[in-house]
């Protein structure tokens, strides 16, 4: 079995998950293979406004940042004042944002995955996880899969 820092390594498996563990593990196996990582708590993000905010600060966005789905977009394909192999971004409490707010959750998927697919077009893995409260099911596939 590939371990976790290997398959965060690799670049055609990368997008958009449920992580199915602890924030932590996955920090410590993507800093392991040499990735970005970025913690951000969204616990209290009660629209696409806030969320954006979060992401922003998270991740250091320039200062001109639209606070806009487009500039959201920008930005992650861009990623240019980072320094890694890849980026990990991991969104923490995010039933409350997920649950509640499903529409936007749904447009902040849809420019993670973008994303993803613009690095792994330039080689680089971009990873986008969505964890939790136990029990909540956030629809997306789950990272690592559960094991046969």
């Amino acid at each position: 079995m590939e371990s976790m820092s290997a398959a965060l390594g690799n670049t055609k498996e990368c997008g958009v998950f449920h992580l199915a563990s602890e924030p932590y593990e996955a920090e410590r196996e993507a800093k392991t293979a040499g990735l970005a990582v970025f913690r951000m708590d969204i616990g209290h993000a009660h629209d696409k406004m806030e969320f954006l905010d979060h992401i922003a600060k998270g991740l250091k966005f320039p200062a001109q940042f639209g606070k806009n789905w487009d500039a959201l977009n920008d930005c992650l394909s861009d990623l240019a004042w980072i320094d890694g192999k890849g980026f990990v971004l991991i969104f923490e409490k995010s039933k409350h944002f997920g649950a509640g707010h499903k529409r936007d959750f749904e447009a902040a998927i849809d420019v993670l995955r973008a994303a993803a697919d613009a690095w792994r077009a330039k080689g680089k893995p971009f990873w986008a996880f969505i964890h939790g409260a136990q029990g909540w099911d956030s629809g997306l596939p789950k990272f690592p899969a559960a094991s046969a």
